[in-house]
């Protein structure tokens, strides 16, 4: 495997103040790495164990047509990625008849609240539209329950040829790194149970990226991953496109991956997507372990409904006596 060192690292805590929630232009990275042969990209320093990756390209990772065909399909779009779907611009809610003050108010700058028809602002914060999907398994941010998604729901038979995605990335995971792999394996079956993964994976996100809508992605870092593990990313490539490419600005680094490969990389480093030119596409779905899911073993946290949805679990007072 080709092995590249990244040669500057600008900081964590400077990098995510930086850029965090903002979109990545050319002077986020001072190095673009086009990828032809299964790479090693690791970051500038080392420990007494070794080299530390930041990410991990595998080409050729899928024997066939079936999951990308399935993820081409997809045409949903999502306004609950605060974090990946950039800053919200008060000219463009304008266009959009949306008055700041008035229609609505910024819970962040990436996010914002929807003004009520009694006058007040609604509990749910929404963002960008961005073609994003959430497929398999979450915990419901109000409820604490674990359940699928609703699109996992509504569409069965393509999930299960997206249960293929999990297993070729996790066939990725395993040639980039075997440690780690091992590791991000027995977390998953020691803590997660069964019928909440995929593989070794809970949760896969789907993404299109086409100058028609989503040109790019914000920076961020996606904190429900396993703080020791590495994230897996599919990449198909439609058509003729720039840009559009994976960047870690902490590191200078920008990784221009080919068609059909996997990306298997520190997502706890803040990252995006570059603005995406031209008539192609490019089609990504992420496959991660979201150890919020963790419901057995010292890191599991039981599925006990909280809040207002707690009380029809746990009754009354009246209804004990």
């Amino acid at each position: 495997m080709k092995k590249i060192t990244a040669k500057i690292d600008l900081g964590e805590k400077e990098t995510f103040k930086k850029w965090n929630g903002k979109f990545l232009d050319e002077s986020a990275y001072t190095e673009v790495i086009t990828v032809t042969e299964d790479t090693a990209i690791l970051k500038p320093v080392a420990t007494l164990e070794g080299d530390i990756p930041l990410a991990y390209i595998i080409t050729d990772a899928y024997p066939n047509n079936r999951v990308r065909d399935v993820l081409m399909s997809i045409e949903d779009t999502s306004t609950m990625r605060a974090n990946c779907s950039g800053p919200i611009v008060k000219k463009e809610m304008e266009d959009r008849g949306l008055i700041e003050g008035h229609d609505y108010k910024l819970r962040t700058p990436n996010s914002y609240h929807i003004r009520t028809s009694k006058g007040g602002w609604g509990m749910i914060a929404y963002s960008n539209e961005i073609n994003s999907v959430m497929i398999g398994y979450k915990r419901g941010r109000f409820t604490g329950a674990i359940d699928s998604s609703g699109w996992t729901k509504d569409n069965p038979e393509k999930f299960e040829i997206l249960k293929d995605l999990a297993l070729y990335n996790e066939n990725a995971f395993e040639k980039a790194n075997p440690e780690i792999y091992k590791r991000q394996k027995a977390f998953s079956e020691s803590f997660i149970k069964p019928e909440h993964r995929i593989g070794i994976f809970t949760t896969l996100s789907a993404n299109r990226y086409h100058i028609g809508q989503t040109k790019q992605m914000s920076a961020h870092v996606d904190s429900g991953d396993t703080d020791a593990g590495l994230t897996t990313m599919c990449l198909f490539r439609d058509g003729d496109y720039s840009g559009g490419i994976l960047a870690f600005p902490q590191f200078g680094i920008a990784i221009d991956a080919p068609d059909n490969s996997v990306l298997v990389a520190d997502s706890n480093c803040v990252h995006g997507v570059t603005p995406i030119s031209g008539n192609g596409q490019r089609f990504t779905c992420v496959a991660y372990t979201d150890r919020r899911l963790s419901s057995i073993g010292v890191f599991g946290k039981g599925e006990k409904l909280i809040g207002k949805y707690a009380q029809k679990e746990s009754g009354s007072l009246e209804d004990f006596l």
